[in-house]
């Protein structure tokens, strides 16, 4: 959602803003493709923790990029990291988990991500409601 108010905020037209959001989808599914290479080469842990720091990392220079091209090359970047997880995360939940508890460890990934969901907006509301408009 920050890259329609980016884009806005820097003159961009919505058809690069458009643009920008479409090379993160392509990035995201394009490392899917690409994952089996990776885990043939890497542990399961080593790409999440290396993708939860690149997404931090990349999340922190984002609003700091003065081009479309800056920002389009910083969504490739953040659609290879987060695309490589979720099939990282599943592989990891399947070694870990015994066999009969496959089912248990999935429902409550994905009850973990439906409930941040719901919990962001209203925990950043509230903050937000505390500072008003004087932040």
């Amino acid at each position: 959602f920050v890259v329609p108010l980016l884009g806005h905020e820097r003159g961009l037209s919505a058809s690069v803003i458009g643009s920008i959001l479409g090379a993160f989808a392509i990035a995201a599914a394009a490392i899917r493709i690409l994952m089996p290479l990776v885990a043939a080469r890497l542990r399961e842990a080593a790409v999440v923790t290396w993708a939860m720091v690149a997404t931090a990392l990349l999340f922190a220079v984002y609003p700091l990029l003065p081009t479309a091209w800056a920002l389009g090359l910083c969504s490739v970047l953040l659609g290879f990291a987060l695309g490589s997880v979720q099939p990282m995360i599943m592989s990891m939940l399947h070694q870990i988990t015994p066999h009969h508890r496959h089912g248990e460890a999935l429902g409550l990934r994905l009850m973990a991500i439906n409930a941040s969901s719901v919990a962001m907006p209203v925990l950043f509301g509230s903050a937000g409601a505390l500072i008003g408009v004087a932040g």
